[in-house]
């Protein structure tokens, strides 16, 4: 039920922020939050040095989140993968968090797709362009979702995120 739900997500926001190593992926998907909630998550994780992993799907996260998601990507060098799928995030919030990501070093995985906001679409053309746009400045970034509608601002990403796994591969392989 909801009050479980949301009793284990306090006990593991208590332990993210405790830094406990015994935690290494951070899974609240379908958990409903509320906004307080989420900041709190996110809060918990920007000193965290053990999680790897923070998935938030279908939580409701809304556009007030996001501030609390970008202080965390740029504070945290730990987290790898960030999944934000299906939840109410505007185009212009997504373009400021992945915008937030130019300098980011550890982020390999970002997942905003599937975004369900008051009016059908969440991300329009110039949003797509701007997003496009700012995954130029990351070189870390090597697997991207998001519902692409406008195909040039797609195949821009792709194109960015293939430079970015050539990059991740040459390091692998010492050739970087």
């Amino acid at each position: 039920d909801a009050v479980n739900e949301i009793e284990a997500v306090v006990s593991t926001q208590s332990t993210g922020k405790n830094n406990d190593t015994s935690l290494t992926t951070c899974c609240f998907n379908n958990v409903q939050m509320d906004a307080e909630t989420v900041d709190s998550s996110t809060a918990a994780m920007v000193r965290n040095t053990t999680v790897t992993k923070l998935e938030m799907c279908n939580c409701g996260v809304t556009d007030s989140a996001i501030e609390g998601f970008i202080t965390m990507l740029q504070s945290n060098k730990t987290v790898e993968s960030v999944s934000l799928e299906t939840n109410k995030i505007a185009g212009k919030f997504l373009v400021k968090l992945v915008q937030s990501l130019d300098t980011s070093e550890t982020l390999k995985e970002l997942r905003i797709a599937n975004q369900k906001c008051l009016q059908y679409y969440s991300t329009g053309v110039g949003d797509e362009m701007a997003i496009a746009k700012a995954l130029e400045k990351n070189t870390s970034l090597c697997k991207f979702s998001l519902n692409w509608k406008n195909g040039g601002s797609r195949n821009t990403a792709d194109r960015f995120i293939m430079r970015n796994n050539d990059i991740a591969r040459k390091k692998r392989r010492g050739l970087a």
